[in-house]
């Protein structure tokens, strides 16, 4: 399984990806990759850096730049383990590009979706959006040491953000599940997030 752990930055996706990868391996008996965007991929660390932390440029060159990272990604991880029947655990993909790109940086969702398409990346099985609230998100992002240009933008890029997530969710029901997060603990998010899976598992059987 190819599956996808998206949200708005502070919504918990690498406690959860983490978690999910050691329990997927266990419950389906296959190994379990678990890597992330941008920069998952050997040698991406110095691209990574470059993307979350360098000046602002236009919306279409940081479109590019993203899915030069995706490419990257893909051919040196994803497809791989694809091909070898590994499961993966992914923080970010192509949700997280429409999001940021479009609600955040104001570039057409059409345009976008029609750039990424023509890329022809594999499909996740599944997209898993973490649902928090903005401001929740934002108190977390204040009580870390560090935060990227994307972090540092605060309240209103989430706020933008979020609302895209929810809108690319609601017109694909099949691929997306939401799992609002506000007043869940830890563990309570990661049971939603289990449920989710086998109701998947079960039903490619």
């Amino acid at each position: 399984m190819f599956i996808v752990i998206e949200g708005i930055d502070g919504s918990g996706k690498s406690t959860q990806a983490k978690r999910l990868a050691e329990w997927l391996e266990s419950r389906t008996g296959r190994e379990t990759i678990h890597t992330y965007e941008p920069g998952g991929w050997p040698g991406g660390e110095s691209f990574r850096e470059n993307l979350l932390n360098a000046g602002n440029c236009c919306a279409l060159t940081e479109l590019l730049m993203f899915l030069a990272d995706r490419s990257e990604h893909v051919n040196r991880v994803i497809q791989p383990a694809i091909i070898s029947g590994k499961n993966i655990i992914c923080e970010r993909y192509n949700a997280s590009t429409l999001a940021y790109q479009c609600g955040g940086h104001k570039m057409s969702l059409d345009e976008a979706r029609r750039i990424i398409s023509s890329c022809k990346f594999p499909e996740p099985d599944m997209n898993i959006i973490l649902d928090i609230s903005p401001e929740l998100a934002v108190s977390r992002i204040k009580s870390r040491t560090e935060s990227d240009r994307y972090e540092s933008e605060g309240l209103s890029l989430m706020r933008k953000v979020s609302e895209y997530y929810r809108l690319i969710a609601s017109g694909d029901r099949d691929n997306f599940t939401v799992i609002q997060c506000d007043n869940m603990a830890e563990d309570e998010v990661f049971t939603a997030i289990k449920t989710c899976l086998e109701v998947k598992i079960w039903q490619s059987r």
